[in-house]
């Protein structure tokens, strides 16, 4: 913690109290009317999943909305309010964009993901400063207040997806597939031995950066397994209709969103019980959860029950769209 404490103000609070410092003397428009918001990610975001999010909210926005990417988060098009997809993007966009502390600022926090640049002090700190943060479920918002988050800028929305990008098929080869970029998180073993241990049952795995992984060249060699590896966003629905039954093993996550895609698909999910997992999954109904310590074969009987399921898993989460999530955040900037 002293650490921490350390880095952070010597390093990068003189940083943000510079900004705010010269957002006092900006000019602006006092009781202007609210009808501008800027989604903000950066460029290498455009063919991720972040890219996509952002995007999505602002074409289902009922005010003025655009998306905007920048690598190095610079040159933020003049907006009544701000939308930031990752809490480290605000940080680093509020030290070259004062100006935007004179406007409505909303932050994603998805999960933890403290770093020695970016520490819990450092995070925590800069999103005391925004208006509101939006947590995916309500177990990151409990973490985030016993980190020292004030209670009173959280609100909890389960982000969403697309019903219509994403349609339904009928389950009948009772394939397996997996949705994630590679990361300790993302409990890779699991994945490798499952794939291992059922030969019988074909395995499809879409994300980037799996050769980290020190059992790749193994896992790629099984003949029950297929990766495809960086794929552009446009080919995922094709992806999840390849599949009956998609697998979430995470040990830590806010969402997963690919949870919600899979079951828009109507696959039927297998997900730790981790984000909004528990939260979109009912236990025996439209899926399985299972604790993120569990070991691989409890993961394996629960892939064969999922072969055997007939329920209609898309119908159980329609609510969740991009219009809906999208319609909140714009409620959320003009109430505040």
């Amino acid at each position: 913690m002293l650490k921490e404490l350390l880095i952070f103000n010597l390093l990068y609070k003189w940083r943000y109290l510079l900004a705010m410092a010269k957002s006092k003397v900006i000019k602006t428009t006092k009781n202007a009317p609210f009808t501008t918001i800027t989604y903000v990610a950066r460029e290498v975001d455009k063919e991720w999943i972040f890219g996509a999010k952002v995007k999505r909210l602002a074409s289902f926005s009922d005010l003025d909305a655009q998306d905007y990417y920048h690598n190095k988060l610079r040159e933020l098009p003049n907006s009544d309010g701000y939308f930031f997809i990752f809490p480290q993007y605000f940080c680093r966009a509020v030290r070259h964009n004062p100006q935007i502390l004179q406007k409505k600022i909303i932050v994603m926090f998805t999960h933890t993901n403290w770093t020695s640049s970016f520490s819990k002090t450092h995070i925590i700190w800069c999103l005391n400063k925004v208006d509101k943060v939006i947590c995916l479920n309500n177990d990151i918002k409990k973490q985030l207040i016993e980190d020292g988050l004030k209670p009173e800028k959280i609100e909890v929305i389960h982000i969403a997806s697309c019903s219509d990008y994403f349609y339904p098929h009928e389950r009948v080869t009772g394939t397996v597939g997996f949705c994630s970029a590679y990361g300790e998180r993302k409990n890779p073993e699991i994945i490798y031995e499952l794939v291992k241990n059922m030969p019988h049952r074909h395995f499809y795995l879409i994300g980037k950066n799996w050769d980290k992984f020190d059992k790749y060249e193994e896992l790629i060699q099984f003949k029950n397994f297929t990766y495809y590896n960086n794929q552009d966003y446009e080919k995922y629905p094709s992806f999840y209709n390849l599949i009956d039954i998609f697998v979430s093993p995470s040990i830590l996550e806010g969402g997963p969103v690919p949870v919600l895609e899979a079951m828009l698909s109507n696959c039927f999910p297998i997900a730790s019980r981790t984000g909004f997992c528990p939260d979109l999954i009912n236990h025996g109904e439209n899926g399985y959860l299972f604790n993120t310590d569990a070991d691989y074969k409890e993961v394996m009987d629960l892939i064969e029950k999922a072969a055997l399921q007939t329920t209609n898993v898309r119908e159980t989460v329609l609510e969740h769209t991009w219009k809906n999530c999208s319609n909140k955040i714009d409620q959320l900037f003009l109430n505040f």
